[in-house]
C-alpha cells in the first residue's frame, strides 16, 4: 500500500497485545522489519506461533498473565510508549460459548486497562482496536455486504465482548481525545495461522498429514477472505493516518466484498494438493448440518477505501499458494 504521509516506524515504541497470535506474530515481524521497538504482550508464551518458528526474537516478550492497571501504567510512563495495536482476544466462537465469564473477562478487562493507562499516560498517538464482522450477526442476504451504517446484532458472548470493547473504545476515545481507530475485518488467512479449527489451515493439515478432513459445515457458508499480508500492512497504514488525523473511535470495515463458500475454498486447496481427493472430499459436506452459525457474510469497504486507499492486494489464488508453501514447511 502506497502512502503520502513522511512517516517511518524506524525506533517508534510500539504496544502489541496477542503477539503470539496469528495477526499479532504477522504483525510483530512487519514493524521488526520497519525498525520499530515492539513490547509484545502475550498471556501463554506460545511454542506454536509465527515468531518461534521463523526464530523472530527481537522483541520485548511480556506476559499478562498477572498484570494490573498499575503495572500496564508504568510499562507506558516508563518505556514511553505512543502507539497500540490491540489484537489479543479470545476469538473461538465454539470455545466462547463454553466459556462465557473467561470471554468476556479477557476481552474486556485488558481492553479497559490498556485505554485507561493510556488515559493517565497521556502519550498515545495512535490506538487500532480489532473487531470483528461478527458483530453485525445474521441478517438478510440481500442487505449484504455489511455497512458501518448497519445496527450491529451481536448474540454470542464472544460477539457481544468484541462490541462491548468498541463502545469502551468509542467512549475513551470521545470524552479522553483518545485517537482509535476500530476496525471489522473478515476471514483472514495465511501463514502462521496456527488454529486449526478454522477452516483453510485445517484443509492444508489434513492433507499433508494424510490424514481424512472432517467438515463442520453443510459447506454453503460464504465468507470473504483477506490475505495475512495484506492485512498487517493495512493495520500499519491506518494507525500512520491515525497519528496524523486522530480518529474519534471511528469504525471501518476491511473485506473483499467477494464472498467464497466453504465448499469454494475447499475446492481451490483441494485442487492444489489433493486432486484425487483422498483427504479432502467435496461429497463428505453433504453428511453434515450446520448449526449455530451465521450463513452468509460480505463487507462492504467503501469507507475504508475512501480513507486509507485499496488494501486488497492478492489475489486468492496466489495467497493460497503462499500459504501451503508455509504449511508445507512448518508441518514436515
Amino acid at each position: 500500500m502506497k502512502s503520502k504521509i513522511n512517516f517511518s516506524w524506524k525506533n517508534k515504541k510500539v504496544l502489541l497485545t496477542g503477539v503470539h497470535g496469528f495477526v499479532g506474530s504477522n504483525l510483530c515481524k512487519l514493524l521488526l522489519n520497519e525498525k520499530a521497538i515492539v513490547y509484545g504482550l502475550h498471556r501463554n508464551n506460545n511454542n506454536d506461533s509465527l515468531l518461534k518458528f521463523e526464530n523472530i526474537t527481537k522483541f520485548n516478550n511480556i506476559s499478562y498473565n498477572n498484570i494490573n492497571l498499575q503495572k500496564i501504567t508504568e510499562l507506558i510512563i516508563d518505556k514511553e510508549i505512543n502507539f497500540c495495536f490491540h489484537l489479543a482476544a479470545n476469538v473461538e466462537v465454539k470455545k466462547s460459548e463454553l466459556m462465557p465469564f473467561q470471554t468476556f473477562d479477557n476481552n474486556m478487562q485488558l481492553t479497559l486497562m490498556l485505554l485507561e493507562s493510556f488515559r493517565i499516560s497521556k502519550t498515545l498517538k495512535s490506538f487500532i482496536f480489532t473487531s470483528t464482522d461478527k458483530v453485525y450477526g445474521d441478517i438478510d442476504k440481500k442487505k449484504l455486504p455489511y455497512k458501518e451504517t448497519y445496527i450491529p446484532n451481536a448474540i454470542n458472548p464472544y460477539e457481544m465482548s468484541k462490541l462491548n470493547c468498541e463502545n469502551i473504545c468509542r467512549t475513551y476515545s470521545n470524552n479522553y481525545k483518545l485517537p482509535i481507530i476500530i476496525t471489522r475485518s473478515c476471514n483472514l488467512y495465511g501463514p502462521g495461522q496456527l488454529n486449526f479449527s478454522a477452516l483453510i489451515p485445517s484443509l492444508i493439515k489434513s492433507s499433508i498429514s494424510k490424514k481424512r478432513f472432517l467438515p463442520r459445515s453443510n459447506g454453503k457458508l460464504t465468507r470473504d477472505y483477506l490475505f495475512i499480508d495484506d492485512w498487517v500492512k493495512t493495520i500499519l497504514h491506518i494507525s500512520k493516518v491515525n497519528y496524523y488525523k486522530k480518529f474519534k473511535g471511528e469504525i471501518f470495515n476491511f473485506g473483499t466484498n467477494d464472498p467464497k463458500s466453504v465448499i469454494q475454498i475447499t475446492e481451490s486447496i483441494s485442487q492444489k494438493i489433493d486432486k484425487k481427493q483422498k483427504y479432502i472430499s467435496i461429497n463428505d459436506f453433504k453428511k453434515v448440518k450446520s448449526k449455530n452459525e451465521i450463513i452468509d457474510q460480505s463487507l462492504s469497504s467503501e469507507k475504508a477505501i475512501k480513507y486509507f486507499g485499496n488494501f486488497y492486494k492478492t489475489s486468492l489464488d496466489k495467497g493460497l499458494n503462499r500459504t501451503i508453501n508455509w504449511y508445507k514447511k512448518y508441518l514436515k
